[in-house]
């Protein structure tokens, strides 16, 4: 009997370490969704009114962020028309992730500056930059500057469910 108790436990234990081996095994498989930006963009649309600000390019990207694109995929920028807005909306994808840190980390030097210049003399603006979104999202580095930076956030969120 005691063997066979032995016996038991083993297998109960073997089966246990077996199931839980193919559950982690299963969730690696699980990726986040890689949508276009287009589409990303569409569902911004949805929710906000881009015309208060203009569609970039890379000309603009490269003067007013300082990327090149050769290292990108696809990116969008919205940008403000004039230097009395903080509104914008970038989305880079990002061939290498590694290129991401010093991305991000530009992306932060840039708003922290333009966070400086309004502090003074346009609180509004200034809290826009205060409230924005900036993160990393599998290869895609994501800087929503927006009033509605909540609701522009929840879609892109869900853009990639």
């Amino acid at each position: 009997m005691k063997i066979f108790d032995n016996i038991q436990k083993k297998v109960l234990i073997l089966s246990l370490v077996i199931s839980i081996g193919v559950i982690f095994q299963g969730c690696a498989f699980i990726r986040p969704k890689s949508p276009e930006i287009s589409e990303i963009i569409t569902n911004i649309q949805k929710v906000t009114d881009l015309s208060v600000m203009k569609k970039g390019n890379k000309t603009n990207l490269r003067k007013n962020y300082s990327i090149n694109t050769k290292g990108l995929n696809d990116f969008v920028l919205y940008a403000p028309k004039n230097n009395m807005q903080a509104n914008q909306i970038l989305i880079l994808k990002v061939i290498n992730e590694d290129d991401m840190d010093g991305l991000l980390e530009n992306l932060e030097n840039i708003i922290e500056a333009q966070s400086n210049s309004f502090k003074e003399y346009s609180p509004d603006q200034y809290e826009i930059l205060e409230n924005h979104t900036l993160k990393i999202k599998g290869n895609y580095l994501i800087l929503i500057v927006s009033k509605d930076v909540d609701k522009i956030t929840k879609v892109v969120n869900d853009s990639f469910k």
